[in-house]
């Protein structure tokens, strides 16, 4: 039965049990669903070359064998069969393939597979949480079929490209642009299509990825600052889109503040994606006078976690995956040591306000077993009282230390610089490079370097000579990072041209050297202390021992 007909047949609360009851699972009924797809999932996996080759041939008979013996995974383990499109080797027939960054330029593209039972899943889930995205109070929520809804979200073969394809056949959502118009745009060309519908016909509930939002958002207030909402160009506009604006209008000018989005559009829903919507939730919210709903997911993932109508942490579905967790602290050491094994904590057994990488076995015939996809969650509760939902709540934090990832578009790595700087042909030295955010909240890349002095060119350089040559080369190798300027308006890269050495006696001051992608806040801080100091005696105090 469709969703649309279950809406007509079922009362709210069948409706809400059937798609939203694992948020009255307790601890125990959660980690039961947990167990038993987990044996199922073993048992198909265990019959199929990859299961064999990952497995090593050991089939687990219990969750503390498995977790014991089978070691833990990244894309590194599959990309030959998966790249390969190797279907033999699968645990399930795939009937769709998604795709998603690697890692930029040299390994540009993650491929996964996904069974029919993942997307039956993967449907109910992110019919759950369309359902939570409308509701103010367990049980209650605004889902009609008939509703408009612009979807500014990345298309197929991208894990969000499922959205729109898996929702269109339950129920006569009335998407901004078509999913056949929208085949034939670009992400670009989708999003201004959908917002110029949108402002003609009017939307009920808006998925979008953060980043763009909040672009739309500051770009909005510009839009309706500069006069661009006119009676010239309200040709089209529907009898109901003509009051609301021409409402705002009347408003504006009387409070003498700029049209907001909340102005014209009344949301019953609101979604975000992306690694950045808990940065950008508060001015949403005032701008568009409805708190966003964040989910998360990602191409291995899939449709992983929501937040319930309370909007104030993502609990994870319990029939997606089995998830395991590894403390900072662990991965830290991992890190450092890739021969150490870290420790992992299920579900019930993580505490509040500790930071973990997630670790992941996907069910229902997926590819990936105790996968490290690279995410950071905090655990912000194991149990809410204000809700009255008995599982853990998270905020994602970002991708793992190692890889900066700038408004869920582009994952730059270590080998990634390396490359680039090796095509520019840039005089550089040491160097290292974090990830830091403007006075707006959007994220950029901050690169330190320094400039090698025998090189006869070092002396004509400054920070902007830098950065745009670094930047045309960056462009050329990673097209994810083209789109950030054209899609967001922002300058990813800044540069800091540090002095000649000062890496070098960082490291021999603190017994250690600087992380090349995202070092320390404490280092960081070291280092400008060090620089302070340098200033001060000439860089000489630093060779004398202490």
């Amino acid at each position: 039965m469709r969703f649309k007909e279950k809406l007509e047949k079922y009362s709210s609360k069948e409706i809400w049990d059937e798609y939203c009851g694992f948020l009255d699972l307790s601890m125990e009924e959660y980690m039961d669903i947990q167990y038993r797809l987990l044996k199922e999932q073993i048992a198909c996996y265990s019959r199929c070359g990859l299961g064999q080759k990952i497995m090593h041939g050991e089939i687990p008979s219990s969750v503390e064998e498995f977790r014991r013996k089978v070691p833990l995974t990244t894309y590194e383990d599959y990309a030959e069969i998966l790249l390969n499109k190797r279907t033999d080797m699968l645990p399930g027939e795939p009937v769709v393939w998604l795709e998603t960054t690697w890692e930029s330029g040299n390994r540009p593209q993650k491929l996964a597979p996904y069974t029919r039972e993942m997307l039956d899943v993967y449907t109910s889930n992110i019919l759950a949480a369309m359902i939570l995205s409308t509701s103010e109070e367990r049980g209650k929520f605004k889902v009609h079929s008939g509703d408009r809804a612009l979807y500014g979200l990345a298309p197929l073969p991208y894990a969000t490209g499922l959205f729109p394809m898996l929702i269109a056949p339950e129920m006569d959502i009335r998407f901004m642009p078509s999913l056949k118009e929208a085949k034939n745009l670009s992400f670009s060309q989708q999003s201004k299509r959908g917002f110029s519908m949108a402002m003609k016909c009017g939307m009920d509930q808006f998925f979008g990825m953060s980043s763009v939002v909040y672009t739309i958002t500051q770009n909005f207030e510009k839009f309706t600052a500069s006069g661009s909402v006119s009676l010239k160009k309200l040709a089209g506009v529907r009898p109901n889109m003509l009051y609301r604006i021409l409402k705002a209008k009347y408003i504006s000018a009387r409070d003498n503040r700029p049209i907001l989005p909340k102005d014209l559009f009344d949301l019953k829903g609101f979604v975000c994606v992306g690694t950045d919507t808990a940065l950008f939730k508060d001015e949403l919210e005032k701008a568009w006078g409805k708190r966003p709903m964040e989910i998360h997911g990602g191409t291995e993932p899939s449709c992983l976690a929501t937040e319930t109508w309370c909007k104030n942490g993502l609990v994870f579905f319990p029939d997606n995956a089995f998830y395991e967790f590894i403390p900072k602290e662990e991965m830290l050491k991992n890190e450092a040591d890739p021969s150490y094994v870290p420790k992992t904590y299920l579900m019930d057994e993580i505490t509040a306000n500790q930071e973990y990488e997630l670790v992941l076995t996907m069910f229902k015939g997926g590819a990936f077993m105790r996968y490290r996809p690279g995410d950071m969650y905090r655990c912000l509760r194991t149990s809410s009282e204000r809700d009255g939902v008995m599982l853990p709540q998270f905020e994602y934090i970002d991708r793992v230390p190692s890889v900066i990832d700038i408004a869920g578009f582009t994952r730059i790595t270590e080998n990634s610089i390396r490359t680039v700087l090796e095509m520019s042909g840039l005089p550089a030295g040491d160097w290292f490079a974090l990830k830091e955010y403007d006075g707006d909240k959007r994220s950029f890349v901050h690169f330190y370097v320094e400039v090698a002095p025998d090189r006869p060119e070092a002396g004509f350089l400054n920070e902007e000579i830098i950065r745009e040559h670094f930047s045309i080369y960056f462009r050329h190798y990673d097209h994810d990072y083209k789109d950030l300027k054209r899609l967001l308006g922002v300058e990813p890269l800044a540069v800091t041209i540090l002095p000649q050495g000062i890496l070098q006696r960082f490291e021999k001051r603190f017994g250690y050297p600087m992380r090349k992608i995202n070092p320390s806040m404490q280092d960081v801080i070291d280092l400008k202390h060090l620089l302070e100091e340098s200033d001060q005696t000439g860089g000489s105090a630093y060779d004398s021992p202490e």
